[in-house]
């Protein structure tokens, strides 16, 4: 009968030449390792297993070899309980029901007796390393007959409670040596490691009277994991390096006597030790040097997980949502040589890596990113400032990526964000909620709808008050879905990097 295997394959050698942002350092992550770990083939081992095959998985089973009768064998036996209650058995036709009858059973007995061997089917599911949060994906349920005979067989995958799927239910006939891949599509709502439900596979002769089922207890996994795909992310930094310069290592500031970086003529006031006289000679006016002062781009990335945070948009919480920007940001920014650090918080700071740069450092992003689990506490905005005032004195770049309700709840908000912008230049990204939208779209038809709308439209518009209250402090605001935030969070960090605020 059919033995499992696990397949997990990579995504092809081009996902090497862009460090994608959702999949660099998951090895180091403990519940992620496992599965991502090369070189993780084991070997079989128990009477009646076959060898495990390169790159593949000896999985765990449990066998239930109990025949079941197929549709053709409960057909004839409805048909012959019927004949016996209407039908009078009088000479030969009560020879014929016997006959039948006694026809049917040797043909059931001789299926059991010729019951495919476990060998005679394989069944395996081909994964891939890595699948992101909130992202329809697909992976195959593979089903091989490896006998010498024509076999019938249905296959059934159940959903796991992690995935979102309508699960696989499939048959085939298979010739010998023959294979068939079934694919299963699903939308990982959560972060993590999660088992497969056990598979369960079905096996008979074509035309047979009874077919022999298994209950596969497998021990695979579907590892989720933040972010967005490689070839995603690659566009994405493509896309991003025409909209900016991506060789800016520096941010400028005229006065300083650091670097040269141009002349321009003199103007009474100016200082003469600035005078280049080499260069007013050769132009036959006085030129001044201008200088500027090296100073290494820091983005800071304040990431909110608290409980507002946990709502779920289609099945995936916010959080999950949001870390897709997060990595896009972190990504775009290294790649313009910028030091990038990140703080995410709740009720209480939960990680704190400071400004660094290279691609070592988004290593370390994922992993705590891929790392953090969401514990429903309320937010505190005034600890989350003084924590990163008192890690990171320097001024910098702070994107804060948050949410909250009304104008009451974001009262603390406002006012440490206000504190935080007397050194800092401050990016809000307001995690937005699409029910709350659809909700006031939707026309009312009755008094509970009409409530309903009168409600949503007022929280919009305390949002709307609360971002215009944060941008006359001098804050740029960003409100969008999570899904679709990326795009204008990019732009306006790029604004505000173009527009040398800091």
């Amino acid at each position: 009968m059919p033995r499992v295997v696990a397949a997990a394959t990579g995504s092809g050698p081009g996902l090497q030449r862009v460090p994608p942002a959702a999949m660099i350092g998951l090895m180091n992550v403990p519940r992620y390792r496992s599965l991502l770990r090369s070189g993780h083939s084991a070997s079989a081992s128990g009477r009646g297993e076959a060898p495990v095959r390169a790159g593949e998985t000896a999985v765990p089973r449990r066998w239930r070899r109990l025949p079941v009768p197929t549709d053709l064998l409960v057909s004839g036996a409805v048909v012959l309980g019927v004949l016996a209650l209407v039908m009078p058995f009088a000479g030969w036709l009560r020879a014929a029901w016997w006959l039948c009858a006694g026809g049917a059973a040797i043909a059931a007995a001789l299926d059991g007796v010729r019951r495919p061997a476990r060998s005679a089917v394989t069944v395996r599911r081909r994964l891939e390393r890595l699948y992101y949060v909130g992202r329809e994906s697909q992976y195959a349920v593979i089903v091989r007959n490896e006998s010498d005979a024509i076999l019938s067989v249905s296959v059934r995958d159940v959903a796991s409670a992690a995935l979102r799927t309508a699960g696989l239910d499939a048959a085939c006939v298979l010739a010998p040596g023959a294979e068939r891949a079934f694919a299963v599509s699903f939308v990982g709502l959560d972060r993590g490691a999660h088992a497969l439900a056990p598979a369960g596979v079905r096996v008979q002769h074509p035309w047979g009277l009874l077919a022999f089922q298994d209950v596969l207890a497998t021990g695979e996994t579907v590892t989720i994991a933040p972010g967005r795909p490689p070839r995603e992310t690659a566009w994405l930094l493509a896309h991003v390096a025409t909209l900016s310069e991506t060789g800016d290592r520096r941010t400028r500031q005229r006065g300083s006597d650091q670097e040269l970086e141009s002349l321009r003529e003199y103007v009474a006031g100016d200082e003469i030790r600035k005078i280049d006289w080499k260069a007013s000679a050769r132009r036959n006016r006085p030129q001044l040097r201008q200088y500027q002062a090296e100073r290494a781009a820091e983005l800071m990335i304040a990431l909110d997980c608290g409980r507002l945070m946990g709502n779920l948009i289609d099945g995936v919480s916010k959080l999950d949502l949001a870390m897709t920007p997060v990595l896009d940001l972190a990504a775009v920014a290294l790649r313009r040589h910028e030091r990038v650090g990140l703080l995410v918080f709740d009720s209480r700071p939960r990680v704190y890596l400071p400004p660094r740069g290279g691609v070592a450092h988004l290593h370390e992003i994922v992993v705590a990113l891929a790392e953090l689990a969401a514990e429903n506490e309320p937010t505190s905005y005034l600890r989350a400032v003084r924590h990163l005032e008192a890690k990171h004195r320097k001024r910098c770049l702070v994107i804060c990526l948050t949410d909250f309700t009304d104008e009451l709840s974001a009262g603390e908000m406002y006012a440490s964000l206000a504190a935080l912008t007397r050194r800092h230049v401050l990016l809000f990204a307001a995690v937005s909620d699409p029910h709350l939208e659809a909700i006031f779209a939707d026309e009312a038809t009755d008094e509970k709808s009409l409530f309903e709308r009168a409600v949503a439209g007022q929280l919009l518009l305390e949002r709307r008050r609360t971002l215009a209250r944060l941008e006359r402090l001098g804050v740029l605001t960003v409100d969008a879905e999570p899904q679709r935030l990326s795009g204008p969070l990019l732009r306006r960090y790029l604004e505000a990097r173009r527009g040398g605020r800091l």
